[in-house]
């Protein structure tokens, strides 16, 4: 009997050790790739204590501003709809337009993503190509039309299709949310170039106000 104890706790010991090591590893891969961004966009990177002798480790953050606008890059604390699926989003200020959207790539999981759409209807912009690549919900698709240029237009359905992501317009900012952790150089590269974009479509948004 002594003997089985004394195997029991060494394995999980064991356990216990390769999962931390696997954390820590986990960890300091996204730790590097907020680095590299804050670095880039010279952002302000917050980076939170580990909890529980390192078996808790929150993502780092991201905030200050960029090409004159409030950025912020985050993760929500709790998984979505109260699962483990995590997403980061970034967020770019946007001045009170009223116009409100909510963009993602059409398939079986599109109405999933359109969760917070409040319920309004698909609009279409009678571009073919892009109608059949994006679900685009909004009040406001006579204002939208002359936004999404062919360019952007045809930029969107390739990043949606290829990042599972959504867009968000409203509440003062545009949001750009994919699932999952910034734990590679694609990902990152992803998050760089969508920055881009909502600035750029900042930009015209507030001139046609």
């Amino acid at each position: 009997m002594g003997t089985e104890i004394v195997f029991v706790s060494a394995l999980t010991i064991a356990v216990a050790a390769i999962f931390w090591l696997i954390l820590k590893s986990a960890s300091e891969k996204i730790i590097a790739q907020y680095r590299r961004l804050s670095e880039t966009l010279q952002l302000e990177i917050t980076v939170p204590e580990s909890k529980l002798l390192g078996f808790v480790r929150n993502e780092p953050s991201l905030y200050g501003h960029y090409r004159g606008r409030e950025i912020s890059l985050s993760v929500p604390g709790k998984g979505l709809q109260n699962t483990r699926q995590v997403e980061t989003l970034l967020k770019v200020g946007l001045s009170d337009t009223k116009l409100k959207a909510q963009l993602t790539a059409t398939g079986p999981l599109a109405g999933m993503r359109q969760r917070d759409s409040g319920g309004q209807a698909r609009w279409k912009s009678g571009d073919t190509q892009f109608d059949n690549a994006v679900d685009v919900r909004s009040n406001q698709g006579e204002a939208l039309s002359t936004l999404l240029t062919k360019e952007r237009s045809s930029w969107l359905a390739s990043m949606l299709k290829r990042s599972k992501g959504t867009v968000y317009i409203g509440g003062g900012a545009l949001t750009f949310a994919k699932l999952g952790l910034i734990s590679n150089d694609n990902t990152r590269q992803e998050f760089e170039d969508a920055l881009e974009f909502l600035c750029d479509f900042a930009e015209s948004a507030e001139q046609s106000i």
